[in-house]
């Protein structure tokens, strides 16, 4: 407990409850678990209405996913303590090529996926997104060999679906569905048995099963993906979350700007009369009258004036009334750097430039966009080496498992030694090659690199294209004896040189001026 000797607010000013600016700031003390326990669903139900029906938001959403995700992480087992687990280079690059292409088989199916609908790089897909939105997801680890040799299938499930129990109320050992010990790790997860709001029955979906964890060799029963902001959360918060009240005003704003320049652009002048006493029936609706059971006119009422709004509308006017054309001051001259100014802010805020996010490069030049693609990478790197760690890696390595299991694979030493069990499971994750804005001044960049021996030839391809250099080496090597065997000659080598590249630079920035 701190000491409460002094007035607050003494030595530093941010803690003044004094100052007007500060007075009414009030900061209550809470943990992260007691912070969502009640504003969750609310910040969840919100985020995916936006997602739904908000362009900005779905863009960001889509965009990370696209980003981050893309056409899925793949799998390359990889073997680098061979003395741990007893095998020569050879034979470890041999075990590596048969696991791979084994995951490959099953990864490519649909069969990984519990429900039939999805493989791998769409089930990564679907759980990054669906934890964007609803703030977590979870692939829960099923078992059918009907379909499959390898019998391993994920379900994923919505942030919804995991819940408390009926009767039980949030407490240190069970927060939203979330069991742990004492140390704060998962013991077990609580699930609905349908998903929340079921078409079928809104009973069913308080019926909660109770999953442990781990299974008994140690491996997720639950994969759970999400990001946490403080220690000892439990549940993951909506990407959209601090940015929910914004992006509703700013909807908000943009629909009454569209009407208005709807209405601007329909109606083209305005009708006066200098007749005060005369009653107004021009383009009158007899129809829009109140009436009575009977369809009587009621007494007292009149027709309500109602002017079909149409591009260039003309009217025939009575005597004593003139038109005058409108000057309309839509669309808003202004709109545009507003709105601009309040993406950046949201863009900023979850880790992205807003031209990223809106794919808006030509307003920028050249410099501006590659400033704002590489800060963005930073976001989804980090957010990729996340995903990999929850989902990726942790189903890779039950597959593995079972694998072993079931004599698909050959592991000594795998369930005996932990060691020899973890250096089993290195596998690297390969995703999208990264998005060149000048393809010839970075591959020149990466080729100074790689002679100066600052890269090597494998990285350099991940970067590229995404792929491995070994790969492309083996390929490189059928072509070669392929036009050898049919008497073609090799084909001509490209010369790059810097005054080139540099005499690109004019025409890089004019285009994107």
């Amino acid at each position: 407990m701190a000491s409460t000797i002094g007035p607050k607010g003494t030595a530093w000013k941010a803690a003044s409850v004094v100052t007007e600016a500060l007075r009414n700031f009030v900061a209550l003390p809470s943990s992260a678990d007691r912070d969502l326990a009640l504003d969750l669903e609310t910040l969840r139900l919100r985020s995916r209405q936006l997602f739904q029906n908000n362009t900005f938001s779905r863009a960001m959403i889509e965009s990370f996913t696209t980003n981050v995700v893309g056409t899925g992480c793949k799998c390359r087992p990889t073997l680098r303590l061979m003395d741990v687990v007893g095998l020569n280079a050879e034979q470890a690059e041999k075990w590596c090529r048969k696991t791979q292409r084994l995951f490959e088989l099953w990864a490519e199916s649909k069969n990984c996926d519990a429900e039939r609908k999805n493989n791998f790089a769409q089930l990564q897909h679907l759980a990054f997104k669906s934890a964007k939105i609803g703030g977590d997801s979870f692939g829960l680890a099923c078992y059918d060999k009907k379909n499959s040799a390898f019998g391993l299938c994920i379900k994923i499930l919505e942030a919804d679906r995991c819940q408390n129990p009926l009767g039980s109320f949030d407490s240190d050992a069970l927060v939203h569905g979330v069991e742990v010990d004492k140390s704060g790790m998962p013991t077990a997860f609580h699930f609905s048995s349908k998903p929340t709001w079921s078409i079928d029955s809104y009973t069913d979906t308080v019926d909660c099963v109770r999953i442990p964890a781990y299974d008994a060799l140690g491996y997720p029963n639950v994969i759970h993906v999400m990001s946490v902001d403080r220690t000892d959360q439990r549940r993951g918060v909506p990407l959209l979350a601090p940015l929910i009240m914004q992006l509703k005003q700013l909807e908000r704003y943009q629909d009454a700007e569209l009407m208005a320049a709807v209405v601007s652009a329909c109606v083209t002048a305005v009708v006066t009369s200098n007749n005060d006493e005369e009653a107004d029936d021009m383009g009158a609706d007899e129809g829009n009258s109140e009436t009575d059971s009977y369809g009587n006119p009621v007494n007292g009422t009149a027709p309500s004036l109602e002017l079909s709004m149409k591009p260039g509308g003309i009217w025939s006017l009575p005597n004593k009334y003139s038109a005058s054309l409108l000057n309309t001051t839509r669309p808003n001259v202004n709109y545009q750097p507003f709105v601009e100014s309040i993406f950046s802010e949201a863009g900023a805020a979850a880790g992205s430039s807003y031209e990223v996010i809106l794919k808006n490069f030509h307003t920028s030049n050249y410099n501006a966009v590659r400033a704002a693609v590489l800060e963005s990478r930073k976001t989804f790197n980090r957010m990729r080496n996340d995903f990999i760690s929850d989902f990726c890696q942790p189903i890779y390595e039950k597959w593995l498992a079972q694998a072993i299991l079931t004599g698909l694979i050959d592991a000594p030493g795998f369930f005996d030694d932990p060691m020899k069990r973890a250096a089993w499971c290195g596998c690297r994750w390969i995703s999208d090659a990264a998005f060149l804005l000048d393809p010839l001044k970075e591959t020149q960049a990466i080729k100074m690199q790689i002679d100066e021996q600052l890269m090597d030839r494998d990285t350099a391809c991940a970067m590229v294209n995404g792929g491995e250099y070994d790969v492309v080496t083996d390929q490189l090597a059928k072509e070669l004896n392929m036009r050898k065997a049919k008497g073609l000659g090799e084909p001509g080598s490209v010369t790059k040189t810097e005054s080139f590249s540099v005499s690109t630079d004019d025409t890089n920035e004019s285009s994107l001026n």
